[in-house]
């Protein structure tokens, strides 16, 4: 179990009176220690709303303990390094991250046609190494989310109940210029018949906010599990499972670069009914009221809801979760599927965790050599599994984690009961003992 220090008391995090060290540390500027190491790291406490929460500091995820709950992945063997200080700046005096993205959140009306995918890489919309992709955003804010972290006492855990609650947690305290990113951000609730009218109301209401101020369309963003993907009269058309009364659509050129860009990932969701695919998007409401995507972007998850971006990927994934190994998955951010970096970060191998790189079929001369660089240029371990050789895949050995972990991410203390009133369910802890409560999708009717 963590403990920390709080003005030279050590402070587990099970201490009856643990969110009033936290208040306290915040009023007074304190930064606490984290004790898995010695010496402690400093940590400090942001305010949302009226829940206290310990944070790792910025930068400084890597330094943890790989048992330990605010270990992060390095950040030189993932995307996010580069988005770190640039994209993603949090001050820890405010409690509030500023997002740099490189797509709007509002246009003059019909002053340009909708931001579509781009042709080339398949996961980017407007790359600008600086700034947030639509793609990247969802990675942040599922990495934040604590969604990318595994433990095996997360198996038979998650469905979209947990998703969504965490999702909506992370994107608290989040700002685009004056954008606050949760009052923009949609992800619909778990359906239920027996809530269809409330869930409709507050739906409604959440639109009512999109009106066009000045002149310029507000976008919001969404964030969803795609149902399917079917043609419109005019184009196209996105059913989202959970919101299936309210489709999203697509002017026709939209719908046919959406085919052509996302093609393997709408073909992987197709064919295999383990798959989810999550879309984000920023929508607004056409002069029908209908919503309307701007732009647009999409991820596979496995069964488990672990993001992968190819076979091998989810190969490695199943195997890991499997094998009741600890991990954490690496995200690509704006790096392209060219560029080298750890696909997943193992955390119960000892002394140190490990870095696991795939090397993709086809693999170039100049790939090999960035990776070569990589791995001799970092501290952690590193184990490689090489698609192009007729060799399994292996992994490198387990060594039990003697650290308890209850909680998510960098998130430190219990889910937040102040969320929007749509969050129907009751909070889920994803490292918790104790059987959890299975929520069955109910069928949507009129």
């Amino acid at each position: 179990m963590s403990s920390f220090n709080f003005f030279g008391e050590t402070i587990p995090k099970t201490h009856a009176e643990f969110g009033q060290y936290l208040r306290r540390a915040h009023e007074e500027k304190h930064h606490p220690l984290c004790l898995c190491k010695s010496p402690g790291i400093p940590m400090y406490v942001s305010r949302a709303s009226n829940t206290y929460i310990l944070k790792r500091m910025p930068n400084r995820g890597a330094l943890h303990h790989s048992d330990c709950d605010s270990y992060a992945v390095p950040a030189h063997l993932s995307g996010r390094g580069l988005m770190e200080d640039k994209a993603i700046t949090e001050n820890h005096d405010t409690g509030l991250t500023s997002l740099k993205l490189a797509f709007p959140l509002t246009k003059s009306a019909g002053s340009r046609d909708p931001i579509t995918p781009s042709s080339g890489e398949q996961k980017t919309v407007q790359a600008e190494t600086t700034k947030l992709t639509i793609r990247a955003l969802l990675e942040y804010l599922y990495e934040e989310a604590g969604l990318t972290r595994w433990s095996p006492r997360m198996k038979g855990k998650r469905n979209w109940h947990v998703v969504r609650h965490n999702l909506v947690q992370a994107a608290q305290n989040k700002m685009s210029h004056k954008n606050a990113i949760a009052q923009r951000l949609l992800v619909p609730e778990f359906f239920s018949v027996e809530k269809k009218g409330e869930i409709a109301a507050r739906r409604r209401h959440f639109f009512a906010s999109m009106a066009p101020t000045k002149g310029k369309l507000q976008f919001s963003i969404l964030i969803g599990e795609v149902k399917a993907i079917e043609t419109a009269r005019f184009g196209g058309k996105l059913i989202i499972k959970h919101m299936p009364d309210m489709p999203i659509y697509m002017a026709a050129d939209v719908f046919k670069r959406v085919g052509k860009v996302f093609a393997s990932q709408i073909a992987m969701f197709e064919q295999d009914e383990d798959i989810h695919l999550l879309t984000i998007m920023t929508f607004y409401l056409s002069a029908s009221g209908n919503p309307q995507v701007e732009t647009i972007s999409f991820m596979t998850v496995d069964s488990n809801w672990l993001p992968f971006d190819n076979i091998c990927e989810k190969e490695l994934m199943e195997r890991l979760v499997t094998d009741n190994r600890y991990f954490l998955r690496s995200m690509r951010y704006n790096l392209s599927s060219t560029d080298v970096m750890a696909t997943a970060i193992l955390t119960d191998t000892k002394p140190d965790a490990t870095a696991f790189y795939i090397v993709p079929l086809g693999a170039t001369e100049a790939y090999y050599d960035e990776l070569d660089q990589l791995v001799n240029s970092t501290d952690t371990p590193s184990h490689i599994w090489d698609t192009n050789d007729e060799v399994a895949m292996t992994l490198p050995p387990h060594t039990n984690p003697t650290v308890d972990r209850p909680s998510k991410g960098q998130t430190e203390i219990p889910p937040r009961d102040d969320l929007p009133p749509n969050d129907d369910f009751p909070p889920v802890d994803m490292y918790a003992d104790e059987p959890y409560p299975e929520y069955e999708e109910e069928p949507f009717s009129d």
